[in-house]
């Protein structure tokens, strides 16, 4: 399969099995076009952002060079933060952080203090045709403003990729993701099973532009504003 690479050339993708469907190779397509929208909406060199208790934070894309500092903020995340984030005991925190920063699966942002402390992920990850968000905050930096940051900029790289909606998994008891959601100003829906809580957030989408009046009518209107019939 060779699809055409956005930035130039192209990409070559091979398997030594079956041939690739049309549906696989438009899926592909469709992913490196979405990985084209996606790659310049936030830079690397990272933005600073001054929180509203006035420390400054630096939110970047993240990626698989992120993932020693990331392995220190689980070690000081506490077992109920990171049991919120992942539903349940994190037995291998090594292999859950290459998945989750490795471009493949989605895109993560990292909120990095001026010391250069990793404080938090935001992780936007593909779902199929669906689209996920995920935070994993420091518990020292919670309730102060950063998770709401890197979910706004989440969601607006969902809207940039044509996503529909995006969906946040987290326990019934997690008020600071059921905040987060809601300080967005988007319609919500709400899912309660066994004790897990899916909240999905409808994505605004630009008005359709109201279609041209017809030659007759515009020209019945030209005669009425000039005292015509």
């Amino acid at each position: 399969m060779r699809l055409r690479d956005p930035s130039g050339g192209s990409i070559t993708v091979e398997r030594p099995y079956l041939p690739f469907t049309p549906t696989e190779f438009a899926r592909a397509r469709a992913l490196v076009e979405l990985d084209a929208r996606l790659g310049p909406r936030v830079p690397h060199r990272g933005d600073v952002l001054t929180l509203p208790e006035g420390n400054e934070i630096t939110v970047r894309r993240a990626g698989l060079g992120d993932l020693e500092a990331a392995r220190e903020m689980h070690d000081r995340c506490s077992p109920a933060t990171l049991a919120q984030r992942y539903h349940g005991p994190v037995g291998d925190a090594d292999r859950y952080l290459r998945h989750l920063l490795s471009p493949r699966f989605g895109r993560t942002l990292a909120a990095y203090t001026r010391s250069g402390r990793l404080v938090a992920l935001g992780h936007l990850l593909w779902d199929g045709d669906e689209t996920e968000v995920a935070l994993l905050v420091e518990d020292a930096w919670q309730r102060r403003g950063v998770g709401g940051e890197l979910l706004g900029r989440l969601v607006a790289m969902a809207s940039d990729a044509g996503c529909d909606s995006v969906y946040a998994v987290t326990t019934s008891s997690n008020t600071g993701i059921v905040a987060a959601m809601r300080a967005l100003g988007l319609p919500l829906d709400y899912q309660v099973e066994e004790g897990t809580l899916v909240i999905t957030a409808r994505l605004a989408t630009a008005p359709a532009p109201a279609p041209a009046p017809a030659p007759a009518a515009s020209e019945a209107a030209r005669r009425w504003s000039d005292g015509g019939c």
